[in-house]
């Protein structure tokens, strides 16, 4: 099993090289980003668990399981389009990368649950919220509402969720998200 430092470290590089493919104007199809979205999210999950998974043997060895394989499918689709677009030898360059990055050799960046929310950019047209969610909350649900809402979201250690994206999906996001975990609200809209 892959450890889990390498695999961000290894989603970290395949992004970077999505990055690269969409400055190039290849096409990249909506499930592609989504999945890109869902797996962050749950690759952040298992590292902010990953002492509390462990006390419970095989907890969530299938989702980790899924993840890897989640991985692998990508990396084998974007190394495609990298070929395509730039030949065998960029996409060598991208795969020694992504290989230095399972073997761990790449280091992850300082982690971004320590940038206090004050210094977030404040971008015009986009939106975010924090929220500490109640106890035991599936990382299914939470990654089904970002996707269905297209925004990104990260989850820390101590259950607080932070939304982020363009204003109006950051607002139904929310709004589902209350209503979810907290029930409908009481206060009338003016």
């Amino acid at each position: 099993m892959i450890p889990l430092e390498s695999l961000a470290a290894c989603w970290m590089v395949l992004n970077d090289l999505l990055g690269e493919l969409t400055k190039m104007e290849v096409f990249i199809p909506e499930l592609t980003y989504q999945d890109f979205r869902n797996s962050k999210m749950v690759i952040e999950y298992l590292r902010a668990y990953k002492d509390e998974i462990r006390v419970t043997e095989d907890a969530d060895l299938r989702l980790r399981t899924e993840m890897e394989e989640k991985i692998y499918t990508l990396r084998q689709t974007i190394m495609v389009w990298a070929e395509e677009r730039k030949g065998v030898e960029y996409r060598q360059m991208w795969e020694d990368r992504f290989d230095a990055a399972l073997r761990g050799e790449i280091p992850l960046p300082k982690d971004e649950r320590e940038t206090p929310i004050t210094e977030l950019p404040r971008e015009k047209d986009v939106g975010f919220f924090r929220i500490r969610l109640p106890e035991d909350i599936p990382v299914e649900v939470i990654s089904e509402i970002a996707e269905d809402c297209r925004v990104l979201i990260s989850l820390d250690g101590d259950n607080h969720l932070l939304v982020s994206g363009k204003r109006e999906c950051v607002d139904e996001a929310r709004e589902i998200i209350g209503e979810l975990f907290y029930g409908k609200s009481r206060i009338e809209q003016a």
